[in-house]
């Protein structure tokens, strides 16, 4: 009888090898299972035993930046926590999937020095858990900035009104929280700006000094080059869709030379925005 239940046994082991493997999940790809070798997998590969049907084994490993999460034990999920720590398991009480996107799309609004901006932009996410992406920008600009003039008590003359449209390419870079379910993230866009300028506010003041308006002086447009950046963060609404709060900083390169009475704060303004951002979960 002994013999009987011992063959049983491992007939049953055979049969039903998952219940003592993990499974490896992938970022967007299928997912993997076999016994993840712990003591093994401690550099940049994840090695585990996949079970054949001839009842042997396979060494087999996966580079650890495809993985994301190792089911293990059930419902122990094991993740990579550097170097020094390698991988741990998850201590949260809920355990939040990172969202996948193929495309995210913003619009936001916002305020900076002497003025205010509207941007949109579309963001293609590309592999390594959707951390990296490309994408395109457009934003329209409007500004009003004054200069401090300690002999001119009226503050009218000494202004002018900015308008400019940019657009050009950009990139981006994210992390996501789990426990927060929000993404960090810095992007940077360099590209070209259609400036308009309006000096009227000038002429009174110019006409009291002796002073001309030339055209080079002070251009009524004039194209430069913009470059931006942005820190923010993305906290999840709902499925595809997230609330953005960043800190924004714009530049203007001009190659012609910069108009005379140009403002310092008008050619790098910073502040903040908001906006949303959505697009299509793959999960």
């Amino acid at each position: 009888m002994s013999r009987y239940l011992l063959f049983f046994g491992c007939v049953l082991l055979g049969v039903f090898p998952c219940k003592s493997q993990d499974v490896i999940v992938l970022h967007k790809e299928n997912k993997l299972t076999g016994r993840v070798l712990w003591e093994k997998s401690k550099g940049d590969s994840l090695f585990y035993r996949s079970a054949m049907s001839s009842g042997d084994s396979l060494l087999l490993f996966v580079p650890r930046r495809r993985v994301e999460y190792v089911l293990s034990d059930g419902d122990c999920r094991m993740l990579y926590r550097g170097k020094t720590r390698g991988w741990q398991p998850w201590r949260g009480r809920t355990f939040n999937e990172v969202p996948q996107h193929r495309m995210l799309y913003a619009a936001s609004w916002s305020t900076i020095l002497d003025g205010w901006s509207i941007d949109a932009s579309a963001m293609r996410m590309l592999g390594h858990g959707d951390r990296v992406g490309v994408g395109a920008f457009v934003r329209y600009l409007s500004t009003q900035p004054t200069r401090d003039s300690y002999w001119d008590t009226d503050p009218s003359i000494d202004t002018y009104d900015h308008r400019a449209v940019a657009f050009g390419p950009q990139a981006e870079i994210q992390g996501y929280s789990r426990r927060l379910k929000t993404f960090f993230y810095v992007d940077f866009g360099l590209g070209g700006a259609y400036h308009r300028f309006d000096w009227s506010h000038y002429s009174a003041m110019l006409e009291w000094l002796g002073e001309s308006t030339t055209e080079k002086q002070y251009p009524s447009s004039r194209w430069a080059y913009q470059f931006n950046y942005r820190l923010g963060t993305c906290i999840r609404l709902t499925r595809g869709l997230y609330a953005d709060v960043a800190f924004i900083g714009i530049g203007h390169i001009f190659t012609k030379g910069i108009p005379q009475k140009y403002i310092s704060s008008d050619q790098f303004p910073f502040g903040f925005s908001v906006g949303l951002r959505f697009g299509r979960e793959q999960r």
